[in-house]
């Protein structure tokens, strides 16, 4: 026989579970950093959809791709730039949408730091939409 008294108990059960935390836009943004440094393959991705957009503004020739393209790129990348590495230099957040300058270094035959702008929209926890600025 259930006792009433135990009824009572299960609401608080219930709110005490952990439930799945979203990180904001900002934090998506920053952990993917961090998982690009350390160079945590599945991690870094893990933060990208699916159906992830990438694109050039303005446009260039490359066409938007997805998350399976992206971890070819950045599986060759990792391996063959062992000291590859990134940093946010100023971020702007509105909404969904991260706006980051980025300073990369550690490209391997380069000895200049990359400069670049990179615009993320991030909605539920992962990035959906990742566009460089280019010259």
């Amino acid at each position: 026989m259930i006792r009433p008294s135990s009824l009572l108990l299960v609401p608080a059960l219930l709110a005490a579970a952990p439930t799945p935390k979203v990180l904001s836009p900002a934090g998506t943004v920053g952990l993917q950093i961090e998982r690009f440094n350390a160079h945590d393959l599945e991690g870094f991705l893990a933060l990208f959809a699916e159906e992830l957009e990438v694109g050039e503004v303005p446009p260039g020739p490359t066409a938007p791709f997805g998350k399976a393209r992206l971890r070819e790129l950045y599986a060759e990348r990792f391996k063959a730039n062992p000291d590859l590495h990134a940093s946010a230099e100023a971020q702007m957040v509105s909404g969904d949408f991260v706006i980051q300058k980025e300073r990369i270094k550690g490209r391997a035959g380069k000895k200049e730091a990359l400069e670049t702008v990179v615009i993320y929209q991030v909605k539920a926890g992962k990035i959906v939409r990742m566009w460089s600025l280019r010259d």
